[in-house]
């Protein structure tokens, strides 16, 4: 009987030449697909925020003055940093970059991977893998990357220094990079712990020093990301807090996050996605890797229920449990020794798995598709138009934090009402508001107001505008795609000063 079920699991040792060539065309058409759906967006505000920031300041002012407004580490804006610098890389090529991050990303899963080709190679197919953490040019789109080498090291309890430098890349890419490396380095030192006795003088003094290393990396990110007072973000929270409960029923509950995130980072609604984080969990379990699935899982929804959960993080919580799969997932001689139960188990656990892929491949096909009849961000079309009638050759005012993604089209900053091309998020909040005074002094020629709610703009903003002197002349409609729906509009009002007859 138990010689009759199959155990789903690849063997590395020997790869049939059939599947090493279908790697090499999975690769090829993943980077066909990523290359084709980058030339067809438009970048939005975060993506220009770190353009902007790493090509107008020092990299000095970058890492111990500027990040902690950002609330993220520098290592992605580092890496622009560099290419603007040292290489004169242009906007355009923005996205590229985060292209072939995910692709080194995507071939690092595809031909490393230990799950069976049929769910190895849909993956690199589903919506985090070939659109969200590719096509959008942030930190993120080394996530996967980073990760996936992780999950490779962390059985090689031989070679700390190795997952030690990759751990430190992962906390310097982003907050949620800063806990996943704290999560997977705390659970390979464990691992490291029980073979102890067996290392040598050697590799144990290798050890502590790889543990000194991450502790002052995490030191160092604490203090050039601990936030001022003058911090913009902290301190609408502190106001937020001190509202009356009548203004805070309007923004997201806890729960509401909390059902969002996982949601978004699986099977895209409530029920399915938790039945699937308690089966998935109760196989890592089986395996004995529960720890490693769970505290990345539940410290990753803890921020998002606590903190934030906007729709393009969701993803961070997918390729955590994809990384603890991966080191779950047992070798073909640990596969020959499972009973009934334990290949049951596997089984399930890729039945599991192909639901996951089947829905995200559907989410990614979907956005695909509206990526490129629609404009995901309406900037571009506002700078094309800005520039058509010269009005960055004379007075020209912008609004709202997306302005930032119509100046990175321009090699100067453009908005003369504020001291910076790039949004500087601490107090004042300069450009959030209008500033009357400011205004009737300058009287710009043109208003260039980013909003996030047409509607919302059409039936306040407008109206303000034109009791001041100001007309409406263009539109540039956005739309901030996430899997099938839309989460924001990401469009831009220009208004014309009227001069009298």
């Amino acid at each position: 009987m138990s010689a009759a079920i199959a155990t789903p699991v690849r063997n590395e040792d020997v790869t049939p030449r059939w599947e090493s060539i279908g790697n090499i065309v999975v690769l090829l058409a993943y980077s066909c697909v990523v290359l084709f759906t980058v030339r067809y967006h438009e970048k939005w505000a975060d993506e220009a925020q770190a353009w902007l920031i790493a090509r107008d300041l020092p990299l000095s002012r970058i890492w111990f003055y500027e990040l902690r407004y950002e609330g993220s580490p520098g290592l992605w804006h580092t890496i622009l940093w560099v290419a603007q610098h040292w290489f004169h890389a242009p906007y355009a090529a923005l996205g590229y970059f985060g292209v072939a991050f995910a692709i080194a990303g995507v071939a690092v899963l595809v031909f490393k991977a230990p799950f069976p080709w049929y769910v190895r190679w849909p993956l690199a197919f589903t919506y985090v893998m070939v659109y969200q953490y590719a096509v959008i040019a942030r930190p993120y789109t080394l996530l996967p990357l980073l990760c996936f080498l992780v999950a490779i090291l962390f059985k090689d309890v031989e070679h700390p220094e190795r997952m030690t430098v990759v751990l430190v890349l992962l906390a310097n890419l982003s907050l949620h990079g800063t806990i996943l490396a704290a999560c997977f380095g705390l659970l390979y030192l464990i691992e490291a712990i029980k073979s102890w006795r067996r290392f040598d003088v050697r590799l144990q003094n290798a050890y502590f020093i790889c543990a000194a290393v991450m502790v002052c990396t995490f030191l160092f990110i604490f203090v050039i990301l601990k936030p001022t007072p003058d911090v913009g973000e902290f301190a609408v929270k502190r106001a937020f807090a001190a509202a009356p409960e009548s203004v805070k029923v309007s923004f997201p509950t806890a729960m509401d996050k909390l059902t969002a995130v996982i949601s978004g980072g699986f099977l895209d609604y409530w029920a399915p996605s938790a039945l699937f984080l308690i089966l998935a969990g109760a196989w890592c379990f089986m395996r004995r890797r529960f720890l490693l699935y769970a505290l990345p899982v539940s410290l990753l929804i803890a921020l998002y229920s606590k903190v934030h959960g906007y729709p393009h993080h969701h993803g961070t919580l997918y390729i955590a449990a994809i990384t603890a799969f991966w080191v779950a997932w047992p070798t073909a001689k640990e596969a020959q020794s499972f009973n009934i139960r334990e290949r049951r188990a596997m089984q399930g656990m890729i039945a599991l798995l192909l639901c996951l892929v089947a829905v995200n491949i559907w989410d990614a096909v979907v956005v695909i598709q509206r990526e490129y009849r629609y404009p995901y961000s309406g900037s571009e079309d506002a700078a094309n138009y800005l520039k058509s009638v010269g009005a960055d050759r004379g007075n020209v005012f912008g609004y709202l934090f997306g302005v930032v993604a119509v100046q990175a089209y321009y090699d100067h900053n453009i908005l003369k009402n504020l001291p910076t091309t790039y949004y500087h998020h601490g107090l004042p909040l300069i450009g959030d508001y209008i500033n009357e005074e400011e205004l009737n002094r300058i009287r710009p020629e043109y208003i260039v107001a980013y909003s996030a709610d047409p509607q919302l703009m059409v039936q306040f903003g407008i109206p303000e505008m034109e009791s001041r002197g100001y007309k409406m002349v263009h539109f540039s409609d956005g739309y901030y795609m996430y899997k099938r729906a839309v989460y924001q509009r990401e469009s831009y009002f220009i208004l014309r000063r009227v001069h009298p007859n």
